[in-house]
């Protein structure tokens, strides 16, 4: 077998005349044999080198791109195949790398085209396949297409969100310059570009990251730390304080006093484990002040307890907030009657039979089948206790409750139930 020969049927896999692409199930089949197709790629790379297979992974994203405009792909399949092409094309072209000006002419054409308005092609993932030479001429191609703008354009994020004809491009420039900041390790390039001295939390954070990227904590903590008290969502603030935290601690400054800081004001299950290896040897004499401030939200308190296998701590605390109307999602519940259930067999089944109940609160019959599933699980976790008595029982009160839902009575029937 040859390379010329093998492209044509690799190829073929990222190919469709299928017009039904609004299915999920043709969505799924498409996606299926790309990624296929793509394994195949990087099998074909170490058979015959990278440098004649660099050409056919950039045909492979146009074509998965072609299709992916005009299929639903709401679930992202085919996204994460064009995902997979793009950092195997990187890769490819580190290990043999193309022309400098080719390189760099297809990359700029991606994230001025179609694709670069779904995904991101970074310079940085190819600057040891630019080199110097190549980073030089991508620059200078970016400053024409910077100066081919209409509209004003000082090279920081929008103060306020903006949409017009010029928006991809204005866009791309900007991703580019901060990239390209971080790739040259300039801190205040890095923070005008990503808007690290505009008073929003969000561009914080970015410009927070961006320096830490690029080796630069000491900056990076300043920005971040600034960011928790500035406008934007609480959300964007956490993100800040979270970062500024990390940062505390990656750089050892005063690490205890900032994860402190931080999980006070948002207490959660991965602040309390960052307060706990910030803490060292004085974590024992904090941890029931962090469990009880985590108890206002109950669902990160049963995480970080589940996560530091203190399951018979997790298991009382989950009870007392079930008993404080604080209770917690059915998936958390499942997964902790799981763990607990090798504990204390008997102990979960009550549990159970309450989220059976909490889906059969209004009659749904959407909701029956999982029911029913349930109650399986809830007489086989029953027999295994060693108290089939308590399985027979809830089920027969079931039924007694349920007796005017023809539709579960005869789901019950037919699992045996």
């Amino acid at each position: 077998m040859s390379l010329a020969r093998d492209i044509p049927n690799v190829l073929a896999s990222f190919r469709t005349t299928r017009r039904d692409m609004w299915d999920w199930g043709a969505v799924n089949s498409y996606a299926f044999e790309a990624e296929l197709g793509a394994s195949l790629l990087a099998d074909m790379a170490d058979d015959y080198g990278a440098e004649g297979v660099i050409p056919v992974v950039q045909k492979a994203i146009a074509s998965t791109l072609r299709v992916l405009m005009r299929s639903d792909d709401s679930g992202g399949l085919i996204q994460l195949v064009i995902r997979q092409l793009l950092n195997l094309h990187a890769e490819l072209c580190t290990q043999s790398p193309p022309a400098p000006a080719a390189l760099s002419g297809w990359i700029q054409k991606q994230q001025f085209g179609e694709l670069g308005e779904y995904f991101s092609v970074d310079v940085v993932d190819y600057a040891d396949a630019l080199g110097a030479a190549g980073i030089a001429r991508f620059e200078a191609h970016l400053d024409k297409r910077r100066q081919a703008l209409t509209t004003p354009f000082d090279g920081r994020p929008d103060a306020e969100f903006t949409h017009d004809d010029e928006w991809h491009a204005r866009h791309a420039v900007l991703y580019n310059l901060q990239r390209l900041a971080v790739l040259h390790g300039d801190e205040e390039a890095i923070v005008r570009t990503h808007g690290g001295d505009m008073p929003r939390a969000h561009l914080h954070a970015a410009a927070a990251e961006a320096l830490r990227e690029a080796g630069l904590p000491g900056r990076a903590t300043v920005i971040a730390h600034e960011g928790m008290t500035l406008p934007g969502g609480a959300h964007q603030q956490q993100e800040c304080g979270e970062l500024w935290a990390a940062l505390a601690i990656e750089t050892g400054a005063d690490a205890a006093d900032a994860a402190s800081e931080v999980f006070e004001r948002w207490p959660t299950a991965s602040n309390a484990e960052a307060l706990q290896a910030a803490s060292g040897q004085n974590w024992p004499a904090i941890r029931e002040h962090a469990i009880e401030r985590m108890r206002e939200r109950p669902w990160e308190l049963i995480a970080y307890l589940t996560d530091a296998d203190d399951l018979a701590r997790a298991w009382t605390e989950a009870l007392r907030a079930s008993a404080n109307s604080k209770s917690l999602h059915a998936s958390q519940w499942d997964d902790l009657v799981g763990r607990y259930s090798k504990i204390d067999p008997v102990a979960v089944l009550p549990v159970m039979a309450q989220l059976i109940d909490d889906r059969l609160i209004e009659a749904n019959t959407r909701a029956y089948p999982g029911a029913v599933r349930r109650m399986t699980k809830l007489r086989a976790a029953a027999r295994a206790a060693g108290r089939p008595e308590i399985a027979d029982d809830y089920l027969a009160d079931v039924r007694r409750r349920n007796a005017r839902r023809p539709s579960l009575i005869k789901r019950m029937d037919a699992a045996g139930l």
